[in-house]
C-alpha cells in the first residue's frame, strides 16, 4: 500500500471524517442527543466509511493523479479538522 497521490487524497478525507466523527460524538455525549448533532455525527461516519473504499482501492474510486487544487483542499481540510478537534 504505497502512498500514491490518489491514496493520500482519500486518506486525508478519511482522516477528516474520523476526526469530525469523534468531535461530533463528543458533542453528543456532552450536550445530549439533538437532531443536528446526531445528523452531523451520522453524516461524518458515513463519509468515513465510504472514503475507506478510496483508501483501500484508489483505482476503483478515482481521485486526482497529481497534487492538484482539489488534492490540496482535501489535505488542508484534514489539517483544519484536526486542529478544530484539539481546540
Amino acid at each position: 500500500m504505497a502512498l500514491s497521490t490518489r491514496r493520500t487524497f482519500w486518506l486525508a478525507l478519511c482522516w477528516l471524517g474520523a476526526t469530525q466523527s469523534l468531535s461530533w460524538g463528543i458533542a453528543v455525549v456532552r450536550v445530549g442527543v439533538w437532531p443536528g448533532n446526531v445528523a452531523a455525527l451520522a453524516g461524518f461516519l458515513l463519509l468515513t466509511i465510504v472514503v475507506l473504499l478510496g483508501v483501500v482501492r484508489p483505482q476503483w474510486a478515482g481521485g486526482p493523479d497529481e497534487s492538484t487544487a482539489v488534492w490540496w483542499a482535501a489535505v488542508v481540510a484534514a489539517v483544519v479538522g484536526t486542529i478544530a478537534l484539539f481546540v
